[in-house]
């Protein structure tokens, strides 16, 4: 390589990687060699009512690598067999790295298989963005719809993907039905990565009638969707978080790192990171619509940890579940939001129900299976969720 052009490439990537360092986020990590990291007012476990459970949803995200005897899989069918009613939602990146792809379908159907295997009880599966493929600048609707078909198809009936045919969403789907003493709990599921990737846009079919603007529909939609469900149990959930302390959220791979994988995802179209600016952009604008109506979780994966997080007066809290493949799990720092942080295999359980007193609420336990099956490794009331 010439000297000069030696010296661009170089100056080039260092650019690159100090624009991003406003965004770095830095800290001690809390991996798997050790526990849990948990903030000084979080509440002990030992504080959370016990509930007679009406509905469990099992959120574990980013579990799209094949692997023998998965633990993981084996504790989510214990969790979601383990509730009178009981829904699984995958959070996205279902099969790495390129989604169901036509050339390599016979590896991606074994990956996705076994996932939709692994329970009998309903399951949603919503996308990621290696569910369209690995780099944004290559994104096409092929693998997604070709997703959408093998989920929608699965032999029991069980399964469903939403949002469907690349669109945005909201998609709703009630996994409880309310009665006259109990609310509802209602799924909402957002596939945000067309706000994302202008590009793939154009795969979504508008509604006729519905104007030009994509974006504008999805945001009125996000709003109705939580208007109508104001007084159920809401889970509104996506593959990207809006708020997190891993590497989707800044946190640096180092110095060194960070000047290769900076500038190599650029080059590839965007590290989807959550202060970019259309990943910014879209998370500004959901949460202006949430204000008005929040749900008792968002919940998302992307960043492959354990989360827990506050989310101001825009949810009852967030929860980061990308630990569903061993591969796949990364690092993790704790922001003046979190309350958990963790990064080691495993997925969240959100229970709704009701305490001994007749309370209507909601708890979020954090299950890693290489700890304990049974038992989780913290459990947590969620704020606003009393009916």
């Amino acid at each position: 390589m010439p000297l000069r052009l030696l010296r661009f490439v170089v100056a080039l990537s260092l650019a690159l990687s100090l624009a991003g360092c406003a965004h770095r986020l830095s800290g001690p990590i809390h991996d798997a060699d050790g526990p849990p990291w948990l903030a000084d007012d979080a509440p002990p476990s030992a504080r959370v009512p016990a509930i007679e459970v009406a509905h469990r949803v099992v959120l574990i995200g980013d579990a799209g690598y094949f692997l023998e005897d998965d633990p993981t899989l084996a504790a989510l069918d214990v969790w979601a067999t383990g509730a009178p009613s009981a829904s699984v939602v995958f959070l996205g990146d279902n099969i790495y790295n390129e989604g169901l792809t036509d050339d390599d379908r016979e590896r991606g159907e074994t990956i996705l298989g076994q996932q939709l295997a692994a329970t009998a009880v309903r399951k949603i599966v919503i996308p990621g963005n290696h569910d369209w493929g690995l780099l944004p600048r290559n994104y096409n609707a092929k693998a997604i719809q070709n997703q959408q078909a093998f989920v929608d198809g699965w032999e029991d009936g069980s399964a469903e993907f939403i949002p469907k045919d690349g669109c945005m969403g909201p998609t709703t789907r009630v996994l409880l039905e309310a009665t006259d003493d109990t609310p509802a709990v209602v799924f909402i599921a957002l596939d945000p990565t067309p706000w994302i990737q202008e590009r793939i846009r154009e795969y979504c079919p508008l509604p006729e009638g519905a104007g030009d603007d994509p974006k504008a529909l999805h945001l009125a939609g996000l709003a109705e969707a939580l208007e109508r469900h104001a007084d159920d149990h809401v889970i509104l959930a996506s593959h990207y978080p809006m708020l997190t302390g891993g590497p989707h959220g800044g946190l640096t791979y180092g110095f060194v790192a960070d000047m290769i994988v900076t500038p190599l995802g650029w080059m590839m179209g965007g590290l989807i990171n959550t202060y970019e600016t259309d990943y910014a952009d879209w998370i500004a604008q959901a949460q202006e619509v949430m204000h008005a109506h929040p749900p008792a979780i968002y919940a998302a994966g992307h960043d492959h940890n354990l989360q827990l997080l506050e989310s101001g007066d825009v949810a009852g809290l967030y929860v980061v579940s990308g630990a569903g493949a061993r591969e796949r799990v990364s690092t993790v720092t704790h922001i003046d939001e979190t309350i958990f942080a963790h990064a080691a295999e495993g997925f969240v359980v959100v229970d709704f129900g009701r305490t001994d007193a007749g309370r209507e609420t909601a708890v979020v336990r954090v299950v890693e299976p290489l700890v304990s099956v049974e038992a989780p490794v913290y459990e947590y009331e969620v704020r606003g969720a009393e009916r």
